[in-house]
């Protein structure tokens, strides 16, 4: 170490006085010469401006840690790809003598994202908080071309493509079965996701048609025919029209033809 430095300094000196240069340039230079004599005795630098790494352990080797637990972890319904995030080029952490262990900091789990805590158990423990971002991949239905608001969804309207659905928050549809005959509440651009929120309810009850109501009680069930007196959907309050005693009640949609009411 001492023959280095002797060498790097005499080598060093020599070119500051020797060399042809200006005020300014012999002031830079003495800034450069402090500045690599500092490192190199801190251990960081060799003289040729390498770092020295031996010591260090590989943050590759963290990142690659974190990536591996993420993978065994996470349980995705579609294709997912797993990235750990950059750790910060300066980070400095003794190698590690023993293997490294990981576990999530939260146990929530979460299949966009998630956190894991590599750590160093060894004679030099450390330890490092390293975000993983997971993007999972499913077949969903878009639009094929601009979808008009209050238009029913036909087959011709959507396509599926493969989509991130990490990013799609208010849902999606892998299937035309719960879409198609329903309406979008606002027109859709062409390639658009088409998600629950964007469609009306589906109505399985038309105006003007015939229904049966359903009244329960004591575990008994008494129906009577009747009339609904708008549209709705499953789910959906309707009034209907007792064709018996020809009363306007109010009743929740069951299915296809069939509201129940309380009695």
């Amino acid at each position: 170490m001492v023959a280095i430095l002797s060498t790097f300094y005499y080598g060093t000196v020599f070119a500051f006085f020797c060399g042809k240069k200006n005020r300014h340039q012999n002031f830079d230079m003495r800034k450069a010469l402090i500045t690599r004599l500092r490192l190199i005795l801190c251990g960081i630098l060799l003289p040729g401006g390498a770092v020295i790494a031996a010591d260090f352990h590989p943050l590759d080797d963290i990142r690659r840690a974190a990536n591996d637990f993420a993978t065994q972890r996470i349980v995705s319904p579609g294709n997912s790809t797993i990235e750990a995030g950059h750790l910060d080029p300066r980070l400095r952490l003794k190698r590690c003598d023993q293997p490294l262990s990981t576990e999530p900091l939260s146990r929530h789990r979460n299949n966009t994202s998630m956190t894991v805590i590599v750590r160093c158990e060894g004679a030099k423990p450390w330890t490092v908080y390293v975000p993983v971002r997971i993007k999972t991949y499913l077949t969903v239905a878009v639009a094929t071309r601009p979808l008009a608001r209050g238009i029913p969804v036909t087959a011709e309207d959507i396509s599926f493509e493969q989509r991130e659905i990490g990013r799609l928050t208010s849902g999606y549809f892998e299937t035309g079965k719960r879409l198609l005959g329903r309406a979008p509440k606002r027109s859709l651009p062409r390639g658009a996701v088409i998600s629950p929120r964007e469609l009306d309810i589906q109505k399985v009850i038309r105006k003007g048609s015939r229904i049966s109501i359903v009244a329960e009680t004591n575990g008994v069930s008494v129906r009577m025919p009747g009339k609904a007196l708008e549209d709705a959907g499953e789910g959906e309050q309707i009034q209907v029209e007792n064709l018996s005693s020809r009363r306007t009640i109010t009743g929740t949609v069951l299915g296809p033809e069939t509201v129940k009411v309380a009695m």
